[in-house]
């Protein structure tokens, strides 16, 4: 007799098909919540990167004072990038860059326009197009000049957000860090008006996304460098990163040295040609004149201590590397003293003061662990093995930069410098853990406090000289 489960029929195509449908139907709420979080997802960075553009586009745009008065905020030339902006063309003389009686915004706007063409015809294709949107918005079409940088620090954000995805092991989340670069004091005064050093981290961050995530040859790294070179000369110092990069892709020997070299005259290459192309449209661009008016300016402006004096190192340090984060004292022009000023001054500045030091001190033992620890490992090449090792390698670089170049100039430079620390916290913290997190977002929190109240004192301050 056979068994039940033998007179059973094998089930028809049609009976396998409803139980497919039926176990489709019964899958769909699982996958739902995924997909409704990703729009808000979505809107909740572009309502970041809002926010960001409107609070630097508005934080000194109703003071004309910035416009007519030369280096009255942190050291930016905003008065000269203001004439820049508006007037650039390639073939227009703003004025004359080697004029010393006298200098007139235009004559130092034509100086801009020599060492950072770059960001003057970005800027000013820039300024063509935001002119229009805020008078369709009922805006004053005159406040669009200090959109031009807001804009550039969402680009910045974005391209911080890229580098963050490849420098992140713990899996933290990135906004913490994103806001520790929108709320250092440098950012948020420099994206807040006319400079060309945001253009110029805007480059650099172009550079490492370059280095990090492509396998470009090279000379093409070479001539990548050249272009930047043309917005930023000084910028020639990343070419530091080249050698790493290429030993991280396993170049050793002779074929280590050809490859750097032919880097090398790559962006040497570039870098001229572009000034000889350039040079059509005005001679002062022509690669003999650059550099002639460079050594000028160099000499022009030079600081008067030596380079040996510790007063230049400490200068250029704090300006670097403390006030360019928090900063509470009264001069907007942020002189060399101003961490002591800080010191000196309120409760709320020290407390911020002492919360980054604390803050960048885990930082400062968290790379030498780990480079201990890939020394020991893998030896000396096992130190640059971690791309991380660009990030500290270019800030000592930028500080011997600044101390050579011209060391007042610290807190203007360090444009340069935080997406560099915001990139080094992501890698090297871990959010995990309580005290780390407790860490970061109190001083995250005394930032934000300490610094607004800066903005707010600077702008009391400039008013006054309005």
């Amino acid at each position: 007799m056979p068994s039940p489960e033998s007179t059973l029929a094998p089930p028809s195509a049609l009976t396998r098909a409803a139980a497919l449908m039926s176990a489709q139907v019964h899958a769909v709420p699982v996958s739902r919540p995924s997909t409704l979080t990703v729009p808000w997802a979505v809107l909740a960075r572009v309502a970041m990167l809002a926010l960001a553009f409107v609070v630097y586009a508005a934080s000194f745009s109703d003071l004309p004072v910035i416009e007519r008065r030369h280096s009255v905020l942190g050291d930016a030339d905003a008065a000269n990038y203001a004439v820049l902006l508006r007037g650039f063309s390639l073939g227009g003389k703003m004025g004359n860059e080697y004029n010393t009686v006298h200098r007139s915004l235009g004559d130092n706007a034509q100086k801009h326009k020599v060492h950072h063409v770059l960001y003057a015809a970005a800027g000013s294709a820039e300024l063509k197009i935001l002119g229009p949107a805020y008078e369709a918005l009922g805006l004053s079409p005159r406040a669009a000049l200090y959109g031009v940088n807001a804009l550039l620090a969402v680009v910045n954000l974005l391209l911080l957000a890229a580098l963050m995805r490849g420098m992140n092991p713990s899996g933290n989340p990135l906004l913490p860090f994103l806001a520790f670069f929108a709320l250092t004091l440098s950012t948020w005064v420099f994206y807040s008006v006319p400079e060309s050093w945001p253009f110029s981290a805007t480059l650099v961050l172009a550079y490492l996304l370059a280095l990090h995530r492509t396998r470009w040859p090279a000379a093409a790294l070479g001539a990548a460098l050249g272009i930047v070179m043309l917005n930023n000369v000084f910028l020639a110092a990343l070419f530091v990163l080249v050698p790493l990069a290429l030993l991280r892709r396993g170049d050793r020997g002779w074929r280590f040295v050809g490859r750097t070299t032919a880097a090398g005259f790559a962006s040497l290459g570039a870098w001229a040609g572009g000034l000889w192309a350039l040079s059509a449209f005005d001679g002062s661009f022509r690669p003999d004149r650059f550099v002639a008016f460079t050594i000028w300016f160099k000499q022009f402006t030079g600081a008067t201590l030596p380079r040996t004096d510790p007063y230049v190192w400490k200068s250029a340090f704090t300006n670097l590397f403390v006030t360019s984060v928090v900063s509470s004292q009264p001069d907007p022009g942020v002189p060399q003293e101003a961490l002591l000023s800080t010191l000196h001054g309120g409760p709320l500045g020290i407390a911020a003061t002492v919360a980054w030091a604390a803050l960048a001190g885990v930082l400062a033992w968290s790379v030498v662990r780990a480079s201990v620890t890939s020394v020991r490992a893998e030896g000396w090449a096992g130190a640059v093995k971690d791309e991380a090792a660009d990030l500290w390698v270019w800030c000592a670089t930028m500080l011997g930069v600044t101390v050579v170049l011209f060391y007042p100039s610290g807190f203007l430079y360090s444009t340069v410098v935080i997406p560099a620390i915001a990139l080094a916290l992501c890698r090297h913290l871990d959010l995990r853990v309580m005290w780390q997190r407790v860490l970061l977002y109190g001083t995250l929190a005394l930032m934000l406090a300490n610094n607004l109240d800066q903005v707010l004192r600077f702008r009391a301050a400039l008013r006054v000289l309005s």
